[in-house]
């Protein structure tokens, strides 16, 4: 069964949608290891392609503030039963990755931290480029892609857990 694996939810259970391909916990607690040490003031979190909300529900447990982008009907009424089963205060955008990205670019929203997992059958790089695009990101803050491991992106920083890779980039000033 899927889990919050820290912060103040820890332990508590995750429904997951039919749609959803859940971060494995491997990835999961070596990306919160990583930031809980890069951000101890935390900030503001966004997680694209949100699924289960395993990512953003973590983010909002171990204290930042929290957005979940995700279209799906049936992905989006089991984020609000996670958020509420344990207890988080998050924001749920019910649309496109897309529309979001344009409209935050466009009211001038930023971000300490940009995550996305995007369906596989996606262009991945281009999701990711996209992303990097939309500047919503603060400077010194970071774009995190979740992609399967043979895909090698020739930027950032990546790092493997074992068929999933993470790929990280720090926005510049």
């Amino acid at each position: 069964m899927l889990r919050i694996l820290g912060g103040t939810a820890r332990g508590v259970p995750l429904k997951v949608p039919a749609s959803a391909r859940p971060s494995p916990v491997r990835l999961r607690k070596a990306l919160f290891d990583y930031l809980r040490y890069r951000y101890p003031n935390r900030g503001r979190f966004l997680d694209l392609y949100a699924g289960s909300g395993a990512v953003g529900l973590e983010a909002a447990s171990e204290g930042f503030e929290v957005v979940l982008v995700e279209k799906d009907p049936e992905a989006i009424r089991c984020l609000r039963e996670n958020a509420r089963r344990a207890r988080l205060s998050v924001r749920i955008e019910g649309k496109p990755v897309e529309r979001y990205l344009l409209e935050a670019q466009q009211r001038g929203l930023r971000f300490t931290v940009a995550f996305m997992a995007p369906p596989y059958p996606h262009d991945l790089v281009q999701d990711f480029e996209r992303l990097r695009q939309a500047s919503v990101v603060e400077p010194g803050g970071l774009c995190i892609l979740q992609h399967p491991a043979e895909l090698a992106l020739l930027l950032g920083e990546r790092r493997v857990y074992g068929h999933n890779a993470l790929t990280i980039v720090e926005v510049g000033e």
